[in-house]
């Protein structure tokens, strides 16, 4: 499974999502993720990956990119 399958999961199962909204290019704030959710993402990211997300940079994502490409960078 790749990250993004991990978040694209975590965004259908636990936020609402559609599958095929959760691409890379995909605005989190248009998926309505909320800072909670991004939280929890992180925290479950952070577990399965053994990297630290910190909240400050976590919120300055925009993106689904962005998320990804932070915990990639850190693999």
């Amino acid at each position: 499974m790749t990250v993004l399958d991990v978040v694209r999961a975590y965004f259908c199962e636990q936020c609402g999502c559609f599958y095929e909204d959760v691409e890379m290019a995909a605005r989190l704030d248009d998926l309505n993720i909320t800072d909670f959710e991004r939280e929890h993402a992180a925290f479950l990211l952070g577990e399965k990956y053994d990297v630290e997300i910190p909240t400050a940079e976590l919120m300055a994502f925009q993106t689904v990119e962005d998320l990804v490409g932070y915990v990639e960078d850190r693999l």
